[in-house]
C-alpha cells in the first residue's frame, strides 16, 4: 500500500469511529426523557433483584422491571 491509500484507510476508520460516537450519544439524547412508570412521574422505590435488572414501585401500585 502506498502512503496515500495507507492514509485513506485511517481516515476512513476515524470517519466511522466519529459517526458511531455521534449516533450513539444522539441516541442517548433523545432517550433521556423516557418515563419508567406509565403516568410519567418517578418510582417510588427501585430494587436491585440480582441478575442484572432493576424493579421500581410506581404511585399507582405497579411493579416495573427494567
Amino acid at each position: 500500500m502506498t502512503r496515500s491509500q495507507t492514509r485513506r484507510v485511517y481516515i476512513g476508520f476515524v470517519l466511522v469511529f466519529v459517526l458511531l460516537f455521534a449516533g450513539g450519544a444522539l441516541f442517548g439524547y433523545t432517550g433521556r426523557h423516557t418515563p419508567i412508570c406509565e403516568d410519567g412521574k418517578p418510582p417510588l422505590q427501585q430494587h436491585d433483584t440480582g441478575i442484572g435488572q432493576v424493579a421500581y414501585l410506581c404511585h399507582d401500585g405497579t411493579l416495573v422491571t427494567k
